[in-house]
């Protein structure tokens, strides 16, 4: 899979394309989990059109089938090399308070690591935190997210302020800003 990562992110490097890894891979670059399922990818959304086209080249474009939960404006799934990639631009969750929209931009960038030879960009932790408490039944991954930023510290505490600005269910905004307090106290 991250031989599949590298391939695709030398592609949008070399195209200037903003773009970062988030999801499973990035829980796994930390240690959190063992296996990634799929390599999900965000694409700032006026790169979204040239992004969508290196990755036709690729790989096999499939048919999207609109989820519930989210009110992304462009989601594609690819098949590259065997792997399963989402890629999304304009992410947004529907939740019963309303809609949360993902403001992905340089800031979202937490930090990049080199795979094989290759410079990958990856979202935050803390972002991850906010998604994956406002996705359904990803509890597990969230409370793994909670627990390595209390035990290694939140680098990024500007992320998870800027999603307090954002539309959230009352029990994110509650762990939001239980996190930054209990930081706060370190």
């Amino acid at each position: 899979m991250l031989e599949t990562l590298s391939y695709i992110g030398e592609k949008l490097n070399n195209s200037n394309i903003r773009w970062a890894v988030g999801a499973s891979v990035l829980l796994n670059q930390f240690g959190l989990i063992d296996k990634p399922n799929d390599i999900d990818i965000f694409v700032d959304i006026k790169d979204i059109h040239k992004a969508d086209e290196i990755l036709k080249g690729i790989g096999k474009k499939k048919k999207w089938e609109k989820n519930e939960i989210y009110s992304t404006k462009y989601f594609y799934e690819y098949i590259i090399d065997g792997t399963d990639i989402d890629v999304m631009a304009g992410f947004a969750i529907k939740h019963k308070s309303g809609v949360f929209e993902y403001d992905f931009n340089g800031n979202s960038i937490s930090e990049f690591r080199i795979i094989n030879g290759v410079n990958i960009p990856f979202t935050s932790l803390e972002d991850w935190y906010v998604i994956y408490n406002l996705i359904p039944n990803r509890e597990y991954k969230s409370e793994l997210i909670e627990k390595q930023l209390l035990l290694k510290g939140i680098k990024n505490p500007n992320l998870l302020q800027r999603a307090l600005k954002g539309r959230l269910t009352v029990e994110t905004r509650e762990k939001i800003e239980n996190i930054l307090s209990k930081e706060a106290e370190n």
